[in-house]
């Protein structure tokens, strides 16, 4: 885990960048008139920017370190159309065996992806087949627009996440953690809609996507996590208080009780991702385990 670091006095150029975002939420917001005028939806935003604020201000900057690309499955499929697949040494000619076959490399990190993408593709079909009948305003905006982006951005996540791990860097990262923060963002304004007041989610939901995908692209552009890592971290510490302390307008606490518990254990996962190749005879890895884990979540 990257380490945190707290600063005495803020910087000049942080202070910059807190003025600058602070302005470009307010103009994203400004688009939407509702959001404006409802008093609880002010707080909400008041507070997110006081967050980010003050991570800005009094938080160093945390890198991405370089280590977290090394995963414990490094394993290479040569997938051959004239025989049965074999796994190849890490250290094999991949040049020379990709004359035999087709190879996936890293190949317990790349294939988990099947199950997010499984995960996303049923919850789309789900809602397609669904009769949504007569159903209140926020139960349509849940069921039309946001499990819809929800979806969708988890189909994303599966192709991004593959993407990277085939080569894991910063640069495949990004396609990565884009989708994600779509999804988290997506999921965590449904979840607002469920147990708050009507309309927050709904209104939140333009500007949380917005510094959702500028987190990422802050992230990469300065090598800077602070805000990806709120955006990351907050939402499932809300909506882990809303299922313990508050009541779900349609009944769905059990099962966002269990999605939560899931992608808790997959995070659990990810980060005993040597252990758990040690412990599993080199079968599969913490963080083979944290996309099935996040996929069934």
């Amino acid at each position: 885990m990257p380490s945190v670091k707290l600063r005495r006095k803020p910087s000049s150029t942080s202070a910059g960048g807190v003025s600058a975002f602070v302005i470009c939420t307010v103009k994203v917001v400004s688009i939407n008139n509702n959001a404006v005028q409802d008093k609880m939806v002010l707080l909400s935003l008041l507070l997110i920017m006081t967050l980010v604020s003050m991570i800005f201000l009094f938080v160093e900057p945390i890198k991405q370190q370089q280590k977290y690309h090394d995963f414990a499955d490094k394993r290479l499929y040569l997938c051959a159309c004239h025989s049965d697949g074999l796994f190849l040494p890490p250290n094999s000619d991949v040049g020379r065996n990709r004359k035999a076959g087709f190879i996936i490399p890293n190949f317990g990190d790349v294939v988990s992806n099947v199950v997010i993408l499984i995960g996303g593709l049923s919850g789309t079909i789900l809602l397609r087949l669904k009769d949504v009948g007569e159903v209140d305003d926020i139960r349509l905006w849940q069921l039309e627009v946001c499990l819809p982006i929800f979806f969708y951005s988890t189909i994303a996540i599966s192709f991004g996440s593959t993407y990277y791990h085939w080569n894991p860097s910063n640069q495949t990262l990004v396609w990565d953690r884009l989708p994600m923060t779509v999804a988290f963002v997506s999921i965590f304004c449904y979840m607002l809609e469920d147990y708050l007041e009507q309309g927050i989610g709904s209104s939140l939901l333009s500007p949380l996507i917005f510094i959702g995908v500028m987190s990422v692209l802050y992230w990469n552009w300065t090598d800077d996590l602070r805000l990806y890592a709120l955006v990351q971290f907050l939402p499932l510490v809300v909506m882990t208080v809303f299922v313990i302390f508050c009541q779900s307008r349609y009944g769905g606490a059990m099962q966002h009780s269990l999605a939560l518990v899931l992608y808790a254990l997959a995070k659990v996962c990810e980060d005993r991702d040597y252990k758990i190749w040690r412990i599993t005879n080199k079968t599969i890895s913490g963080h083979s385990l944290k996309h099935i884990l996040a996929g069934m979540a």
